[in-house]
């Protein structure tokens, strides 16, 4: 169930000259309006810009004591950066796709009114001229599903705590109206490609919370077979994946039956949309002739066949488990596999690409690795982060991983984030500014000025959940934790601090939560101390 908090604004960044007592606005008052109010913040005109210190899901409450002669039409603008929310509609990418960030509203005397529902940090209001207009208090009203928070994780490194906690509150903002969004401010869907990487986060911090099962029946409810799920070939093998995490993490059998006929109905569509030698016939099954979608990094680029088939090989051994846990018939899935044993193994200059041939088996594990930690962070994808940091983990590039994480993650960090991005590449940090401030001149504004495809510009959604991957990253590769039975009855713990003095995590399981500690003793040796439920058995050689 949703719960609102109202919740202060942190600073005021820009206020016009002719507002008076604006400071009052971040002092904490009686939540109820008087018919006397002397604490007030008055505008006849001008603007305020407010900083709520942090990205957000909801709305803003005002508290009106005096708007003109009984109301009194105000602007109020949302923005997840202060540039975003100082733009008009339709200035630099600007938009009210999805969630209104830019309305006008009727203030009205002694009201206590709630505006809006979208992502932000900062809110911008715009008064009439020559009205007078009193504010007692004025609050986001922080909507958020409010699960609580089991699994954890922090080591000797402050910037990789800060990644941890920002990549799990992003997954976090994302779970609304009992589904999984992509994002709170743009693409408020279930989309099933980019719910994998938080359903992985969330399960660990979480727990199987129904917000995964609901998403998932959702998807199947809405995207009747035969047929492409969101139009898309390579979201319709994520669906695969995703219920695969779901049901490997729960053992959920009732729902997995519930899902057979429909994984049965998506095995002989892929068996249909591979030719015998390996090549993927999606696009001519789709009808509409674009590439196939991957990631945002490489959209409309050829390479990203070899990067799908990989993820289709992953699936169909997915699919094969599944089915066979099921007791169903396995052979479309199968007869993927077999297909796509055939097909020619390309090697691309693309990270997440190179990922997923090694995490399929297509390609080796080390030299996969040495070639995405090559170039250090560039080219890492806010999608595919998890599957990048993993592979090169797997593969022995562990602290380069690492590495590679804190620079991309923490560029985002470095200036202003407190969510992750639908997009971001590290070469987008040259000659630009922070997010929560003016942009000088001569400077490049980081939200306005970058963004490609479809998120140009302030449409760029700074609050992505798809961006979460760092979570289960150091869950599974730095703290070594990972479940090796369905249901986590099994969870082997083979901790790889690299140069990681200790770090301790836990993770929520469906019988309680289990925590490990690693530590280095003064020869460099990794300890470790495990506390688990006993119904876990735990395997650490």
């Amino acid at each position: 169930m949703s719960k609102t908090e109202y919740i202060l604004p942190k600073r005021i960044p820009d206020v016009s000259s002719d507002v008076i007592n604006a400071h009052t606005l971040l002092c904490e008052k009686d939540r109820q309006i008087a018919l006397d109010e002397r604490d007030v913040c008055k505008f006849c005109g001008g603007y305020i810009v407010l900083d709520f210190g942090r990205e957000l899901h909801g709305g803003v409450r005002i508290l009106c004591h005096k708007a003109g002669n009984g109301s009194a039409k105000v602007r109020i603008r949302f923005g997840e950066s202060y540039g975003e929310a100082n733009a008009a509609t339709g200035e630099r990418g600007a938009c009210n796709d999805h969630a209104p960030r830019d309305v006008s509203v009727l203030l009205a005397d002694y009201s206590d009114l709630t505006f809006g529902q979208t992502g932000f940090r900062f809110v911008r209001i715009d008064f009439p001229s020559g009205i007078n207009v009193e504010l007692k208090s004025v609050y986001a009203a922080f909507t958020h599903c409010g699960l609580p928070q089991i699994g954890d994780f922090t080591c000797s490194d402050a910037l990789v705590n800060e990644i941890y906690d920002t990549a799990r509150y992003t997954a976090y903002l994302c779970v609304q109206n009992g589904m999984i969004w992509d994002g709170i401010k743009r693409d408020r869907l279930v989309w099933i490609g980019d719910l994998y990487p938080e359903i992985k986060a969330l399960s660990y911090v979480y727990g199987g919370a129904d917000e995964i099962k609901n998403s998932l029946r959702f998807a199947m409810h809405t995207n009747p077979q035969p047929g492409w799920i969101q139009r898309m070939p390579s979201y319709t093998i994520w669906f695969v994946l995703a219920l695969y995490e779901y049901c490997f993490y729960t053992d959920d059998g009732a729902f997995l039956r519930e899902c057979c006929e429909y994984l049965s109905a998506l095995g002989a569509l892929f068996d249909d949309c591979v030719s015998d030698n390996g090549r993927l016939l999606f696009n001519a099954k789709r009808g509409e002739g674009k590439p196939i979608f991957l990631d945002w990094q490489t959209a409309d680029l050829p390479e990203t066949e070899h990067g799908v088939s990989a993820l289709l090989k992953i699936a169909a051994q997915k699919g094969i488990y599944l089915c066979t846990k099921l007791g169903a018939n396995c052979d479309s899935f199968r007869s993927v596999l077999k297909k796509l044993g055939r097909r020619k193994i390309a090697e691309t200059a693309y990270k997440q690409i190179t990922a997923l041939q090694a995490l399929s088996g297509d390609r080796g594990a080390r030299a996969c690795a040495q070639e995405i930690v090559r170039g250090g962070s560039t080219g890492v994808s806010a999608f595919m982060s998890y599957f990048i940091l993993s592979a090169a983990a797997i593969g022995g590039e562990n602290t380069a991983a690492l590495n590679m994480c804190k620079a991309y993650y923490g560029g985002m960090l470095s200036r202003g984030a407190t969510s992750f991005w639908e997009d971001f590449r590290v070469e987008w940090l040259s000659g630009s500014g922070r997010i929560d401030e003016p942009t000088p001149a001569g400077v490049k504004d980081l939200h306005a000025d970058f963004g490609a495809h479809c998120y140009t510009g302030y449409r760029h959604s700074l609050c992505h959940g798809w961006s979460c991957g760092a979570v289960p990253y150091f869950i599974e590769q730095v703290l070594g934790v990972k479940i090796e039975d369905a249901g986590c009855r099994k969870i082997s713990v083979r901790p790889d601090l690299g140069e990681l003095t200790f770090a301790r995590g836990s993770i929520a399981t469906p019988y309680g939560k289990i925590t490990v500690h690693a530590e280095k003793d003064k020869n460099r040796n990794t300890v470790t101390q495990i506390e688990a439920p006993e119904e876990i058995r735990i395997i650490q050689n």
